[in-house]
C-alpha cells in the first residue's frame, strides 16, 4: 500500500492554493482515477506538490527579524518575536552534492505541537532539469529553477512532457518511517545573490503513527534529487521549547486545545455512529472562538495557510482525530481566557 493511503486527512487552505493544488494534481495523474484520490488524499497531493504559503521579507530582515517570513504582525508583536526569536536555533549546517546545496540557517520546534520553521537557503549548482514550486506574497506560484525564477502556471503550460523533475523538502525522523507530515514553503525573499542562491521559508507539522513516539533528531532532506529517499539530507538543529497553554473541554476532558505562540492543535473524539465517513468535519472550526482579554477573535480571524487532521487512534465505537494549524499571526497565549468550539467552553487545564 502507498505510505500516503496510511495517513488519511484533510488539507484546508486558501481557496486559491486550493484550485491550483487540485489542477496540477489532475495533470500530473492523467486519468487514474484523480477524483477518489483527491478526496481521499490531499494530504498526500500537498505533499507531492510542495505547496506554499504567503508573506515575503527583505534579506536583511530573514537574519535580523526573520519571523516576518511566516507572520503578518511579526513588526507589531515586538515581545513575542523576540521571544521566539531567541528560542530559535541560529546554528549553520549545510548539505551539498554536485547538484545542488542548501543550508539551514534557522529553526524553530514546538516538540508538544510537533510543529516547526525553518529558514534556508537553496541553491542549484550543476542540474538544470529540475526545479522547485514555492508560492509568493502574492499566493502565486513560483518556480525555482538555476537560471532564475518562472512564473508557475506558465512553467506549468509550456512544460506539459514532464521531463522537469520537481523537487521537494521532507522532515522526517532518521528512519524517515514513523511519521505523517505536511510541509508548505515559502519564497522568503525575491532577490537571488550572485551565487544564484535562493531563501526558503518552509512551515511544517507532523503526526507520528504512534501518538506516543519520541523523535531524537529531525531531518531536512531533499526528495527527487537523484535519491527519491532523501540522499541530500541534512539534521535539524535543536532549538529551545516553545511555551503551550492547553485547554480542556469542561465536559469532554480528553479534547484539549494546545496553544502555542506561532499555532494550535486540536485533539478530538467522537462516535463513529456519527460520522461514518470516518473523517474529520473541518467544518466545525467555522465555530471556533479565542476569548482574550482585549476581545474575542472568531475562526476567520485565526485562519491559517493550512489545516490539517490526521486520524490518531480509533476504535469500534469511536476514532480520535488530531488537527494541526499554523497561525499567520503571533498570538499572546497569557491573553487568552478561554476557547469556545460549537457551544463547548475550553478552559486552561
Amino acid at each position: 500500500m502507498n505510505k500516503y493511503c496510511k495517513m488519511m486527512e484533510h488539507v484546508h487552505m486558501p481557496e486559491e492554493q486550493h484550485r491550483q493544488l487540485r489542477e496540477q494534481l489532475m495533470e500530473r495523474t492523467g486519468n487514474r482515477g484523480v477524483r477518489p484520490i483527491w478526496q481521499r488524499y490531499a494530504v498526500a497531493a500537498a505533499l507531492a506538490l510542495c505547496l506554499m504559503g504567503t508573506a515575503v521579507t527583505a534579506y536583511a530582515a530573514v537574519h535580523y527579524q526573520w519571523f516576518d517570513v511566516f507572520f503578518d504582525n511579526g513588526n507589531t508583536n515586538i515581545d513575542i518575536m523576540e521571544e521566539m526569536t531567541a528560542k530559535a536555533s541560529t546554528e549553520e549546517v549545510t548539505a551539498q552534492d554536485k547538484n545542488y546545496k542548501f543550508t539551514v540557517r534557522h529553526h524553530l520546534y514546538s516538540k508538544e505541537q510537533q510543529m516547526g520553521m525553518i529558514i534556508c537557503s537553496f541553491q542549484f549548482l550543476e542540474e538544470d532539469q529540475t526545479y522547485l514550486n514555492v508560492w509568493s506574497k502574492e499566493q502565486n506560484g513560483v518556480i525555482l529553477k538555476k537560471g532564475g525564477m518562472i512564473d508557475g502556471q506558465e512553467f506549468m503550460e509550456k512544460c506539459k512532457d514532464r521531463s522537469q523533475r520537481q523537487l521537494n523538502f521532507h522532515i522526517g525522523d532518521e528512519s524517515q518511517q514513523q511519521m505523517i507530515f505536511s510541509e508548505l514553503s515559502y519564497l522568503a525573499d525575491e532577490n537571488v545573490t550572485e551565487d544564484g542562491e535562493y531563501m526558503i521559508g518552509i512551515r511544517y507539522s507532523f503526526r507520528m503513527e504512534n501518538a506516543g513516539g519520541e523523535v531524537s533528531n529531525l531531518i531536512l532532506s531533499l526528495e527527487n534529487a537523484g535519491d527519491v529517499e532523501g540522499n541530500l539530507k541534512a539534521r535539524l538543529p535543536k532549538s529551545q521549547e516553545i511555551e503551550s497553554v492547553c485547554f480542556a473541554s469542561e465536559t469532554n476532558p480528553k479534547d484539549v486545545f494546545v496553544i502555542s505562540p506561532i499555532g494550535m492543535t486540536f485533539t478530538m473524539t467522537v462516535d463513529k455512529a456519527d460520522h461514518p465517513e470516518n473523517t474529520f468535519d473541518h467544518e466545525i472550526m467555522d465555530s471556533f472562538k479565542m476569548v482574550m482579554d482585549h476581545g474575542t477573535k472568531t475562526n476567520a480571524d485565526m485562519a491559517g495557510d493550512y489545516e490539517t487532521s490526521v486520524l490518531q487512534e480509533e476504535t469500534e465505537m469511536s476514532s480520535t482525530w488530531c488537527l494541526q494549524r499554523g497561525f499567520t499571526e503571533l498570538v499572546d497565549t497569557s491573553k487568552i481566557d478561554h476557547i469556545e468550539l460549537d457551544g463547548e467552553k475550553f478552559t486552561v487545564r
